[in-house]
């Protein structure tokens, strides 16, 4: 994969870029010079081949910023030269050639590495004569962009990155499309379009360098060559899908036959084995698991996405050695480390391989408080560190013991623990202490990181290195119990066992009832307890059920997070028992029901017998006195 380096002066542009090619946000942009100070790595795609572009902080004196931290900066540019396959040197078209242009160039020029130079902030200039100072620098032609507007980005892509990504073989572009044809009976050469088919088969290989260019001695391919070896090609295709349909359908014999109980003894064909099943049926009357569901057990608890790398985040404080630490465990000067706070001030993903397990270590800028902080830049740096702690998959948190504990570590640790992250705890600076100054610190450990027992706190010096080992070891602890799958059985007899040990405490004169536990996520671990009244549930026993669950599951490193639910009471719309009736109110309302019943009979009967002397009288043409005139009928 090609590598694409952006290098240049402070604030010209190399970080807008690196976000315009990226297609992404990762690259903290403002406009103030001396923004990025680290190496920073990131994939894009062009044309459908993927190369990497580096991010690098400026090169150039900076009067307001310490000379060693300058110094690193500037060699964290010039690594980041050596190891690309491109320099794309970014200049600042406005201020025309800076004297740190003339160092970055000779050290590009020594490197002997493909250079093109990028005169950005054309935009509001004479087309003609903007960057045309920088051909002094003797590196080739110079591209005019504006980065911002995303002018002359395309023109850059294709004539500068595209003939490098070339190099490992064509782009997409250059691949001509497959002609489509008919399917005859009869092939011929050009009746059937078979010729044509056949010359861009014979081109698409020679693209591909599948075929040796023809020497003077040999003589060149003819259409019958062509043509046969499409023939060829088409005929293979034919048969594989012939093949395809001819092959018979895997037998069905087997499938919901381990619900029968009455298939004959010799009746094993499909590949059923009716005598297996009879053991396994015998097996699970005894209440035991057969040997392959016991390999099926074994098999689902073990870590999931194990081929992926673990990804953990080195967080805390301003100045409490993160990124010493980082270059500690990498082996190397790969992030910019000065003795003063406030250094690192974006997030900087590191691939790491170790004991063959792959790692993906993330340094993050310090958090400091609230109320220190005034920086809009400081912010975003902010935002990025509490984006990483969500992202990665366990978070240590790096607490400097020459300062103690501070509120700002427990908010810290406040918001590992709510993002649901593993934690490992790492002292830094133990180096130098005396022992009546350690043992102050282990006290104030226990005391005020006591609820965080289930983390492993390690005392380390990232300076020297003592202790650093030790983190990977809790590293992958950590990770395994966040993604350890349990199963139903196993959680329901830990419940079982809490709850007979000590039982859900009483409410409201009835005791809470947990029926059953199941698994409802991992990372962090998720059990989810069904019950009565568990909404009742204290939080002294939650914790009793997280500690039963810790020691019996053997979590150590990661937060359990349980969730209670409760059925529906199909009685809960229902009068509650004092508003109902008693046996006395409810015999009134019967004989009241009763007496309205014998009324409405009664008028009923009247109504009737009235009906019939009225029809009676209509009938004969009598006339007949009514008591009461019937009400005339609306209209």
């Amino acid at each position: 994969m090609k590598v694409v380096a952006l290098v240049g002066c402070p604030n010209v542009g190399k970080s807008t870029l690196f976000n315009r090619l990226t297609k992404t946000r990762d690259a903290l942009v403002a406009d103030f010079p001396g923004l990025t100070r680290d190496r920073k790595y990131g994939r894009a795609l062009y044309d459908g081949r993927e190369y990497i572009v580096i991010d690098t902080g400026g090169i150039a004196e900076d009067a307001e910023q310490p000379s060693d931290l300058t110094q690193r900066m500037t060699s964290q540019a010039l690594l980041a030269i050596d190891e690309c396959d491109l320099v794309l040197f970014m200049v600042d078209a406005r201020a025309g050639i800076l004297p740190g242009d003339y160092s970055v160039a000779d050290y590009i020029r020594k490197s002997g590495k493909p250079c093109a130079i990028v005169a950005n902030k054309v935009d509001g200039m004479d087309q003609d004569i903007a960057g045309t100072d920088f051909y002094a620098l003797g590196l080739g032609e110079v591209y005019q962009t504006a980065v911002v507007h995303g002018r002359g980005v395309n023109i850059l892509l294709d004539e500068v990155i595209a003939p490098v990504l070339r190099e490992e073989g064509p782009l997409e572009s250059d691949i001509p499309d497959t002609q489509e044809y008919e399917e005859s009976d009869d092939l011929g050469d050009d009746e059937f379009g078979l010729s044509e088919m056949a010359k861009s088969a014979h081109n698409k290989a020679m693209l591909r360098g599948e075929l040796e260019s023809d020497d003077d001695d040999e003589e060149p391919a003819t259409q019958d060559d062509l043509a046969n070896a499409a023939l060829n090609e088409l005929l293979e295709e034919q048969a594989e899908a012939v093949a395809a349909k001819l092959r018979k359908p895997d037998s069905e014999w087997e499938q919901g036959f381990e619900f029968l109980d009455n298939v004959p003894v010799d009746y094993t064909g499909g590949g059923y084995d009716w005598h297996a099943f009879r053991e396994a049926q015998r097996t699970h009357a005894k209440g035991e698991m057969t040997e392959a569901e016991k390999a099926q057990a074994a098999e689902s608890t073990k870590i999931p996405f194990a081929d992926l790398p673990i990804k953990f985040a080195l967080v805390g404080k301003p100045n409490v050695g993160k990124s010493t630490l980082t270059n500690r465990m990498l082996g190397e000067e790969r992030v910019v480390v000065a003795d003063m706070p406030g250094t690192t001030r974006d997030s900087i993903y590191i691939p790491l391989e170790r004991n063959g397990q792959k790692y993906i270590v993330i340094d993050t800028a310090g958090v400091r408080k609230r109320r220190k902080v005034n920086e809009a830049i400081e912010k975003f740096s902010i935002v990025k560190t509490l984006k990483a702690i969500e992202d990665c998959n366990v978070a240590i948190l790096v607490i400097d013991a020459r300062e103690h504990i501070t509120d700002q570590d427990l908010s810290l640790l406040s918001f590992i623990l709510d993002s649901g992250r593993s934690l490992v705890i790492a002292v830094n600076k133990w180096d130098g202490l005396t022992t009546e100054f350690k043992d102050e610190i282990k006290k104030e450990l226990d005391l005020r990181l006591g609820f965080v027992d289930f983390a492993r706190v390690h005392f380390i010096s990232a300076l020297h290195g003592t202790g650093v080992g030790n983190l990977f070891d809790s590293i992958n602890e950590a990770y395994e119990s966040a993604t350890r799958r349990n199963s139903s059985s196993t959680l329901n007899r830990v419940l079982q066992a809490a709850t007979q040990e000590h039982e859900p405490p009483v409410s409201g004169g009835r005791r809470i009832k947990l029926k059953y536990a199941h698994a409802g996520g991992y990372n962090p671990p998720r059990i989810i307890i069904h019950g009565n009244k568990v909404s009742k549930m204290p939080d002294s026993y939650k914790r009793y059920l997280i500690n039963c669950y810790r020691k019996s599951l053997g979590i150590m490193g990661s937060p359990i997070i349980l969730e209670f639910k409760e059925g529906e009471n199909p009685y809960a719309n229902q009068k509650p028992a004092q508003k109902r009736l008693t046996q006395s109110a409810m015999r009134a309302e019967r004989r009241k029901a009763e007496t309205e019943r014998r009324y409405a009979r009664a008028a009923s009967k009247a109504e009737r017998a009235q009906n019939r002397v009225i029809a009676e009288a209509k009938r004969t043409g009598a006339g007949v006195v009514l008591k009461k005139r019937p009400k005339p009928k609306a209209k």
